[in-house]
């Protein structure tokens, strides 16, 4: 199979984003195992001012079943969204899905829910609600209450309406009874979570143990996402996978490659797609 994986990792640190994809296409096309784990808003589809209508094109549908349906590869999508919304959205057999940033996971042979995500629901519930209540004379506010988080989203939102959601964020917050939250600002968006130690990077490690033992050794992973959240699961996957940050060169990132933009990861995923399942290309 040629070089070992942790060595590759090494030499092809400094190359470019297309020295990446002629590196690990001939790995895939010669039967190496592959974990490919990938974000899903601002990675698999552009961001957008409502995210309801962030939808997957169905040619990197076509590239994300291909490389499902390959019996030595392992796909995961990790997303901040409901584990129930990006599943729908994504719609590809074989793949594994994790929502609500890493705290649920689904797919086959595997499933995880965080029992301490899982106690602070109600408080979850109750702040989404009262929130949902005391920001809804606002515009331009989108609040999306998920299983575990909620996400509230200010894309369209004034200034002045912005300085009166972080009031009423505030107040819902502190009137929440038996929960123990924690907010974090992503892009054009606020997230509250359960205060619990687990994020992407938990996740993604996770999901890369279930695939070491399903898949033939030697395996290589690697890691796809443009956000606050995918940094943190850069940091735990040091040594481990090959991290791609997706987006401008502005900023430091813990990732080994960047790429930059969403149209960068389609043509990667095209790459991939054709060495793992060549037969559907003919």
């Amino acid at each position: 199979m040629g070089i070992a994986p942790q060595q590759a990792m090494q030499k092809y640190l400094d190359e470019s984003v297309a020295g990446l994809a002629d590196w690990l296409c001939p790995w895939v096309s010669r039967g190496g195992s592959l974990l490919f784990m990938t974000d899903y808003d601002g990675t698999l589809t552009p961001h957008v001012p409502d995210p309801a209508e962030a939808q997957l094109a169905s040619s990197v549908r076509q590239h994300l079943s291909r490389l499902a349906r390959a019996p030595h590869v392992r796909l995961a999508v990790i997303s901040g969204r409901d584990i129930g919304d990006v599943g729908q959205r994504v719609a590809v057999p074989g793949a594994v899905y994790a929502g609500c940033h890493g705290l649920v996971i689904d797919g086959p042979g595997i499933a995880f829910s965080h029992p301490d995500a899982l106690a602070q629901q109600a408080a979850l519930r109750a702040v989404g609600e009262a929130l949902a209540r005391r920001a809804s004379s606002i515009e331009g506010i989108r609040i999306e209450i998920k299983r575990l988080g909620i996400t509230i989203h200010y894309r369209e939102m004034s200034e002045s309406g912005r300085r009166k959601f972080e009031i009423e964020l505030a107040r819902a917050i502190n009137q929440s009874r038996g929960g123990r939250l924690k907010i974090f600002h992503g892009t054009k968006a606020v997230e509250i979570l359960p205060h619990v130690g687990w994020g992407k990077g938990h996740c993604a490690v996770r999901i890369r143990d279930w695939a070491l033992g399903s898949l033939r050794q030697p395996m290589l992973s690697v890691y796809v996402g443009d956000d606050w959240t995918d940094e943190m699961a850069f940091g735990k996957l040091v040594g481990l996978a090959i991290t791609v940050r997706v987006g401008p060169r502005a900023g430091a990132s813990q990732a080994t490659y960047r790429i930059d933009g969403v149209d960068g990861v389609h043509r990667l995923l095209g790459r991939l797609a054709a060495a793992a399942d060549p037969r559907a290309a003919a």
